[in-house]
């Protein structure tokens, strides 16, 4: 089924599994062409089996021999497998069973019932089924197995008979005589017991298939019945409430059909007490193991919560921890494949309410528990009204006493302002609208079963109260088992041996609110279906969506289903999950570990990341059903188109591949690529990412870095030489300015020791005599404001040695007219000619 398909994508993402690739099947042939038959090849003969052989007499010592071994082997096969001993017991169990469910069965759909106790019944029924019919196909195998093996015998026997006469024509020794007589006896020794087993086996068959022919008709009923219950949604099933007659049918068969349903109900609790195969020893053994469970995390979170360690989910969710146990053995237990009895379902379907307000009684406002106790209430009075209805007794009045104190305590709820109060508190304003906005969905939806209650449309008035009530009971449920979930994830997060983990210890708020958010997505799914499994729609919602994946989008020679579709985005949307979800493990617990280096493992991420995609992407087209064949060709063209339309595209593609794989430059490495100078943030597949000093982001193709000059000033290592020219006056002693300028380096922090400090006189200026400092910085991003601390250093030094640093000097002589005196030449304190 399509649905089918979709179910194995979706648990491929949980499993963390390889998809399977399904292949399109062939086309068939046209009935219409008639294949092309030889003009003188011959029809091909009728075959017909040939006549066993005589043993020739030299070969009959060594036939004899083979034929004991073939005859002790079929013995042994004698030997019942445990499935097939175990099936004539366990049928008289399921008989008798079956035998109590059609009792049970004919008592429910003589009652009208509504579609969510024929949906709940139609699953029990075939999961019935499902158990005899695998009975079925064991012993169907088996008696075949049993029929080759008697047809071989019967070959064997005859063979041998004919090798006695040819023996015996021949005059063959008395030996050779005895030999074959053996042979023969043993034959006819082996067939009586394989004959009988087989008989055994038939009946056997027989009698399953009796029982497989029963469960057909209870499902055949149960169909009908549905049928019955969907056409009749729209239409009146009764007469108004206020029919006299009604009510008088009803007041005579209330005393019969309470005794009825006591003593159903108290043949249910019964069998479920007596019956092993119901579940109770079951249902307790879980119960225990889980109560204990939770009470050793109880524990041990009470003994090592320190701090902020343990978060108020994981406390407050363990700290009920027979509450938790409860609830989780009570939803199991009236699950729709549990074999507990109707009644007994119903039983822990209404006593679910008491470990629900328990678990989430102190994380609500306690201003919302009446309208909590109220929904049991109403539960309570729901499943009394399906129990009772039956013959005369419809249902109606309960159910329309069912609505209207819905529609009661609702809108005293909201006249009160409990749940607004509550919802504002933990959501705000927001929350509070949308809480309104659903109050009054829900009192109209009451509101519309009430009426329909009244008038006698009782179908459609069942339905909208179950929607109500049972999609209620299942949120409070669905949240109370969220409490216990997370709470167990938050527990399991901070134990070993998750807790050692590097990618938990440093990001556990972000694993769980990343698993909390898959535990919604489940829980929202699980109630849609739950809701329409508890208002009998489930079977019918499936028929559409199967429906509606079935169709198909056809234009000339293509044809693709929706459910393709959908196939093949989730396939990729998973490549992509697993994609990251790989990286991220690589990076937080794998790497650190293994002490790769960070361009290293940034190039093995990188490929992983491009080889899931890719893998994904040919995996989702085969899914959806694509012929790999035509998509290789189609690749193989379009490659060819890319190499000549798009060369500088594939040139920086390579490119890329050749910085993944040849790694000249790494993630962080500060590169130099003509005026351009950076960090290399990103290194893609067409381009990588290069931040400049000034903090812009620039994309080079990734062929510049290839094919260009690159200064990659970190590859190697991190250090960085910093040269800081300085003049003194030319009164300075040289000797004295190269240790004061490598002292200022020495004393400073960020300069390594080891290269040393080195000041060289470089030469004479102008005005000044020229040194250079030269020192080694570890800190490369960071190189110029080590190279300012030292500058301001060495200014500080020189000036406290009593030296200075000139100002540039030029002596400018003016010749004059010798025929015009000069004026009188004057200095300043400075030594600067007056001109």
């Amino acid at each position: 089924m399509i649905a089918g398909r979709i179910l194995i994508t979706l648990l491929l993402a949980a499993l963390l599994s390889a998809p399977v690739v399904y292949n399109s099947p062939a086309a068939a042939q046209s009935p219409a062409t008639k294949p092309v038959v030889p003009a003188k090849t011959p029809a091909p003969a009728k075959v017909t089996p040939q006549a066993p052989a005589a043993i020739p007499v030299p070969q009959i010592a060594a036939q004899a021999t083979d034929a004991t071994n073939l005859l002790h082997s079929l013995s042994t096969r004698l030997v019942q497998t445990q499935a097939i001993e175990l099936i004539p017991t366990s049928l008289v169990a399921a008989t008798q069973q079956i035998d109590q469910e059609l009792a049970e069965t004919k008592n429910i759909l003589e009652g009208q019932p509504d579609l969510d106790t024929l949906q709940t019944q139609q699953q029990q029924w075939q999961q019935a089924k499902l158990r005899l019919v695998g009975w079925l196909k064991v012993l169907t195998e088996r008696t075949v197995a049993f029929s080759g093996e008697i047809e071989q015998l019967q070959g064997l026997k005859e063979t041998w008979m004919k090798t006695r006469e040819a023996a015996v024509a021949a005059k063959a020794p008395g030996p050779i005589l005895q030999q074959i007589h053996d042979v023969l006896g043993a034959v006819s020794s082996a067939q009586a017991p394989l004959e009988a087993h087989r008989s055994s086996l038939l009946d056997l068959q027989s009698r399953v298939a009796q029982q497989v022919a029963r469960c057909n008709t209870a499902l055949a009923q149960i169909a009908q019945a549905q049928g019955s219950a969907m056409g009749g949604i729209v239409r009146r099933g009764t007469a108004p409430i206020w029919n006299v007659d009604r009510w008088v049918r009803a007041k005579q068969a209330i005393p019969d059909r309470v005794h009825k349903v006591a003593t159903v109900g108290w043949t249910d609790i019964s069998h479920y007490v007596s019956d092993p195969s119901r579940g109770l020893p079951y249902h307790i053994g879980l119960f225990l193991g889980f109560a204990a469970l939770f009470w050793l995390a109880r524990r041990h979170v009470r003994r090592c919560a320190v701090g902020d360690q343990w978060s108020s989910m994981t406390t407050g969710a363990l700290d009920r921890p027979y509450a938790a146990a409860l609830l989780s053995v009570l939803i199991l237990a009236s699950g729709p494949y549990s074999s507990a009895p109707h009644t007994v379902k119903a039983l822990m379907e209404l006593l679910t309410f008491a470990p629900i307000i328990r678990i989430i009684g102190p994380v609500i406002d306690r201003r919302v528990i009446p309208e909590i106790y109220a929904l049991w209430a109403l539960f309570a009075i729901d499943l009394i009204r399906q129990t009772l209805t039956g013959g005369p007794i419809n249902g109606q009045g309960i159910l329309v006493f069912e609505n209207l104190l819905g529609m009661l305590v609702l809108a005293w709820s909201l006249a009160r302002g409990h749940v607004h109060r509550a919802a504002a508190r933990e959501t705000g304003s927001s929350g509070t609208n949308l809480l309104r906005t659903g109050a009054v969905i829900v009192w109209l939806t009451l509101a519309a079963g009430f009426v329909a209650g009244v008038i006698g449309y009782l179908r459609l008035a069942r339905l909208l109260t179950s929607e109500v009530v049972g999609g209620g009971t299942m949120a409070l449920a669905l949240y109370a088992s969220f409490r216990v979930l997370m709470g167990i994830v938050a527990f399991i997060l901070r134990v070993w041996p998750l807790r050692s983990l590097h990618m938990v210890e440093r990001h556990r708020d972000l694993v769980e609110r990343r698993i909390g958010r898959l535990l919604v997505l489940v829980a929202v799914a699980t109630l849609a279906a739950r809701l329409l499994e508890y208002m009998g729609l489930l079977t019918e919602a499936l028929s559409v969506g199967e429906a509606i994946l079935s169709t198909r989008l056809e234009r000339g020679s293509i044809s693709i289903s929706v459910a393709d579709i959908i196939i093949f985005l989730l396939t990729v949307w998973i490549s992509y999950l697993l994609s990251a979800f790989i990286r991220f493990v690589l990076r937080e617990d794998v790497y650190p570990r293994i002490g790769v280096q960070r361009g290293a493992s940034y190039a093995i991420s990188s490929l992983l990341n491009y080889i899931i995609l890719a893998l994904g992407f040919v995996v989702a087209l085969g899914i959806a059903g694509v012929d790999l064949t035509r998509v290789t060709v189609l690749a193989g063209a379009f490659g060819v188109g890319i190499g000549f339309g798009l060369q500088s595209v594939v040139n920086n593609f390579v490119s890329g591949l050749i910085l993944l794989f040849e790694r000249p430059i790494h993630v962080g490495d500060m590169v130099e690529i003509d005026d351009l100078v950076g960090e290399v943030r990103r290194i893609g597949i067409r381009a990588s990412t290069v931040r400049t000093l000034n903090g812009a982001d620039i994309i080079v193709p990734n062929a510049d870095l290839i094919s260009k000059q690159v200064t990659n000033w970190t590859l190697g290592d991190k250090l960085r030489r910093i040269d800081l020219p300085v003049g003194v006056n030319y009164g300075a002693t040289p000797d004295e300015v190269i240790k004061i300028l490598e002292k200022v380096a020495q004393d400073h922090p960020d300069i390594l020791k080891n290269p040393k400090p080195l000041a060289l006189f470089i030469g004479y200026g102008d005005s000044s005599i020229n040194f250079e400092l030269r020192a080694w910085t570890e800190r490369f991003t960071d190189w110029f404001n080590t190279r300012s601390d030292l500058a301001k250093g060495v200014y500080r030094a020189v000036l406290d040695a009593g030296m200075s640093f000139p100002f540039p000097q030029r002596d400018v002589h003016v010749i004059g007219d010798p025929h015009v005196a000069a004026p009188a030449r004057t200095s300043d304190a400075s030594g600067d000619v007056d001109k």
